[in-house]
């Protein structure tokens, strides 16, 4: 998300906060957290607040009047209720919709990685809340912190078992290029008058869209970010704002420069855009050209590749990178930093998608 939009959503979720979250926002943007991460606190501790106000956990009607002693009263006991809560908590974003028009109800419970996010989240706000006196009354606001003996939660899986799962959605060797082309010369061939109208006006900004994904692995909030001086296509690189807020020149491969350079070419014209908008890649909303959202590149990404293949999502494109230049390169550390990661503890999937030293090892035992 833009820093902008970021900043738009961060004031509206604090006109409905208490005044020590307000505190606390003002601390970790001095801090220079990013407006993303901070967002990010904010909808957790919305939904934390919600959920202690509904439960009667606390004496307040609204989260707004949410007081320090009644944070302070709680006993963690309660911290551990909610973390059951959100194991137990069913997806509630989803996309699918009944006959009647009504959104499906999922089956799915939210995903490890979703929970940890929640308590990494309350564990930030409560060691600040029970340790730091960097706030009004110049005293920690509560005396004890509910969340320190909570547990993390993890993913009970091994990295082997995750990039098997992982390794039939991504497009590796020449399904990368086969991809591409299918997206150019064959998806069309079945389209209608109306969705080829719309085909010919967005194919070479949607061909550009992946590509770059599958030549650098942008994640999709720096693909949505890009504006237009930010790519250099005489040294195939783009300039993006990664986690963490900082700025970062990243490689692009050869083979995307090509459909980024014919996208540029029909930007103005195609989309006709006001002199403002300095976004790069465009879409028309309303008759007027306007900054692609994320959402529209998940569905636009869906779109082609579950008929070439099968359904997969904008980050599956970035691992698709990751895994095929630590083949090529057969280094963590050059495949970290292309992806903008700050240690190789991640990356280390990646070394486990089709390993064939490991096959070849034990085949000639």
């Amino acid at each position: 998300m833009l820093k902008e939009k970021a900043n738009e959503k961060i004031d509206q979720l604090l006109e409905q906060m208490p005044f020590f979250i307000q505190e606390f926002v003002e601390i970790k943007i001095a801090d220079e957290y990013s407006p993303n991460t901070i967002l990010e606190y904010l909808r957790n501790y919305h939904q934390f607040f919600q959920w202690l106000i509904e439960q009667k956990q606390v004496p307040e009607k609204s989260i707004k009047e949410l007081s320090i002693a009644s944070l302070d009263a709680l006993q963690l006991r309660t911290a551990t209720q909610y973390k059951s809560y959100l194991l137990r908590r069913k997806k509630q974003n989803t996309k699918r919709i009944n006959q009647d028009g009504s959104k499906k109800q999922s089956s799915a419970t939210l995903s490890k990685v979703t929970i940890q996010r929640n308590i990494t989240a309350l564990k930030v706000l409560f060691k600040y809340l029970a340790e730091s006196s960097n706030n009004s009354q110049n005293n920690p606001y509560l005396s004890h912190n509910i969340m320190r003996e909570i547990a993390n939660v993890s993913d009970r899986q091994t990295l082997q078992s995750r990039a098997d799962l992982l390794e039939e959605k991504l497009f590796l060797g020449d399904e990368t290029e086969n991809y591409l082309e299918f997206i150019r010369d064959t998806y069309p061939e079945a389209l209608s008058a109306q969705a080829m109208k719309y085909y010919r006006r967005d194919c070479e900004r949607d061909l550009a869209i992946n590509a770059l994904m599958l030549a650098s692995g942008l994640r999709l909030s720096e693909v949505v970010s890009i504006n237009l001086n930010d790519i250099n296509f005489e040294q195939n690189r783009v300039t993006v704002v990664r986690k963490g807020n900082k700025t970062d020149s990243v490689r692009i491969a050869a083979f995307a420069m090509e459909y980024l350079a014919n996208y540029a070419a029909i930007r103005e014209s195609r989309y006709q855009p006001d002199n403002y908008e300095h976004a790069f890649f465009l879409s028309i909303s309303k008759g007027k050209a306007k900054r692609i959202t994320g959402s529209a590149i998940e569905k636009m990404v869906e779109k082609y590749s579950s008929q070439f293949k099968i359904r997969v999502t904008p980050h599956k494109l970035r691992h698709t990178l990751a895994t095929r230049l630590y083949r090529q390169t057969n280094n963590l550390v050059l495949t970290a930093q292309q992806l903008g990661h700050s240690s190789t503890t991640t990356t280390t999937l990646y070394t486990h998608i089709e390993n064939d030293e490991t096959t070849d090892a034990l085949n000639s035992l």
